[in-house]
Formats: structure tokens, C-alpha cells, sequence
């Protein structure tokens, strides 16, 4: 149904989109605890566990980070994020994990008072808990490479445009850097790639962010459901930008993407409620369409991709290839 608009959806040539959703009879679901309800951003830890973080928006419960041991087991509460001092709670979302075990978080604050976390562990609880970034209107995904952490920034509330576009960021810190403070604008010194969404219907901009083998970076913007490529420099950052899905695409709205160890980029579409998979060579697969509560994240883990359901307080379960979960 999309073969009209293939050629226009990608830099440099046509490609084929195929249809892959699984069968019913071999999805799974996994269902998180009560003192999760908005399961969010994954990642997988140096001992193979799925790790998930929850905000927690209904603030029923702390903000608040979870722990998968084996596939479609029982989620437990690993820890609760330590709350930001001026709101009095934390907002957990894009997460993932730097060389040596340490977890930055993205801390999803309003009013300016997001933050970048890093925390440290000793025999699995938290020994120390530090601020890399301060300041930030809308800390959303965060990936870690060659020794910079790069953040997207969904809204950039500071800039104030005559179109009404929405403005967004790619942001790079240091995994040493501490208390930096955010001005949030294209300005920014820490600002290596910005975006505008021009859609006037979904406001949000760079959300995902994914990193590959290679050292490529991927983002989207949720808005005009755009994905670009960009290749950091020696210094880490943006040296060129190619934008591999186009507006009008088969992503509607971009939203948590990964790079499994073959290169393959997946893409949680939220609005579009959908899981995709753009193959090295440019091939777009839809694993699945429909059955999600707005999907967020995914995380290829054990052989099948989890995806957080945003709206509701499930994972679920994708098969990439045969079965899982014991099946």
C-alpha cells in the first residue's frame, strides 16, 4: 500500500517495503509489575539482563527502573530513580549503559528541569548517583559512544519561531563531564544536530537515538516521521547528516529505535502502532502492525524485540526468528 511513495522515502534509490507482521500465536506479553505504569526506555546490562525504565507519569508510584533476568519472565523493581530536588520526583525514560556498568538516565522533567544522570553501582544497588547534564526542557533518549553521551531533546521550549515549528536537538556531553548546565537552544555548545518539526498536528522532534558498530548515529523526528543517519567526526561530533526515511514514509511517528549486532535499525512507531526494521541495504519491514498501547521503545534481547507499551503496562514480545519465551 506504500508503493507510491517508495522512491520518495529514501536517499538514493528504491527500495522494497515488505510486511512481516507476526502471528498472533506467536506473540507474548509480558506483564510488569504494579509499581510500573508507563513502561519506557530498555537497554541490556554487561550481565545480559533487559533493564526498563518507568516514569511513572501518573506519579502513583516513584520514578523508577525494573529488571528482566530471563525472556518473558517476571519484571522486578530493580531501584527508584533519585528524584529531582526541585520538583520532588523523577521522570526516568531513555537509558543505557557506558563501559564500565555505570547507567545514564535521561531524567524527563517540565519547566527546564530535566537532567542527564549518571549512577554507579556496588553489588547491584546504588553507590553513587551524579549529574552529568542540568537544565534540560525535555530529556528524552540517550546512547553512549566513544566516550560521549548523546541526548535528544524532543522540544527545545526556549526557541520561539515566527513559522510555529517546533524546534528539537541532538546533544553531546562527555561521560565525564558533570553539572553542565542547558540553555536549550541550536546554540548550545552541546547542540551537534537540530531539527525542525513542520508538522502543525504532532509537535515532538528528535526523540530515538540509536548507535551502530560502526559508530552511525540514528534519530528521528517523531513529528514529520523523518529518520536521519549522521557520522560524528573525530571529536564526536556532526560531520554529515543523511536523511534515510522522509516525511510521508512509512514511519508515522518515530519513536525509541535500537541496532541489533547486524546493523538493522528498529523503530518503535508509536501513533502508527507498529514495529519496523530498516535492513542494511535500505529494505523497510514492518515486523508487526497493530496490538501495541503506544509503543515506545524496543530492545532486541534473546532472540525477539521487546517493545515498551507506553500506554498501558505491558511489553511486547516480537519474535525475530522461530520462537521464544520457551516456545
Amino acid at each position: 500500500m506504500y508503493s507510491a511513495n517508495i522512491a520518495s522515502w529514501f536517499c538514493g534509490g528504491l527500495v522494497a517495503v515488505a510486511c512481516l507482521v507476526t502471528p498472533a500465536a506467536d506473540a507474548k506479553t509480558v506483564q510488569m509489575p504494579p509499581t510500573c505504569t508507563t513502561p519506557d526506555g530498555m537497554c541490556v546490562d554487561s550481565k545480559g539482563r533487559l533493564v526498563i525504565a518507568t516514569p511513572n507519569n501518573d506519579r502513583t508510584q516513584p520514578g523508577a527502573v525494573f529488571r528482566l533476568d530471563k525472556p518473558c519472565g517476571t519484571p522486578v523493581k530493580w531501584f527508584d530513580v533519585p528524584p529531582c530536588k526541585e520538583s520532588g520526583y523523577a521522570s526516568p525514560m531513555g537509558i543505557c549503559f557506558g563501559p564500565d556498568g555505570e547507567l545514564y538516565v535521561c531524567d524527563n522533567q517540565k519547566d527546564s528541569k530535566g537532567r542527564l544522570l549518571c549512577i554507579t553501582f556496588k553489588d547491584d544497588r546504588i553507590d553513587k548517583c551524579e549529574v552529568v547534564a542540568y537544565g534540560l526542557d525535555n530529556a528524552n533518549g540517550v546512547k553512549y559512544l566513544n566516550g560521549k553521551l548523546y541526548l535528544t531533546q524532543a522540544f527545545l521550549y526556549s526557541v520561539k519561531r515566527g513559522d510555529g515549528a517546533a524546534s528539537s536537538g541532538l546533544y553531546m556531553f562527555s561521560a565525564s563531564d558533570r553539572n553542565v548546565k542547558v540553555g536549550n537552544t541550536p546554540a548550545d555548545p552541546q547542540c551537534v544536530f537540530s531539527d525542525v518539526t513542520r508538522n502543525p498536528k504532532i509537535r515532538g522532534g528528535l526523540n530515538g537515538v540509536a548507535v551502530d558498530a560502526k559508530g552511525f548515529i540514528y534519530t528521528g523526528n517523531y513529528g514529520d516521521g523523518r529518520v536521519w543517519k549522521l557520522t560524528p567526526g573525530a571529536d564526536g561530533r556532526i560531520v554529515k547528516s543523511e536523511e534515510i526515511l522522509h516525511a510521508g514514509g512509512p514511519s508515522v511517528t518515530p519513536d525509541g529505535m535500537c541496532v541489533d549486532a547486524a546493523g538493522s535499525l528498529y523503530i518503535a512507531d508509536m501513533r502508527g502502532d507498529a514495529l519496523q526494521r530498516i535492513l542494511p541495504d535500505g529494505r523497510v519491514e514492518f515486523l508487526r502492525k497493530g496490538g501495541f498501547v503506544r509503543p515506545s521503545e524496543p530492545c532486541v534481547w534473546n532472540g525477539a524485540v521487546y517493545v515498551a507499551n507506553y500506554g498501558g503496562t505491558t511489553l511486547e514480545v516480537v519474535p525475530l526468528c522461530g520462537s521464544c519465551c520457551g516456545r
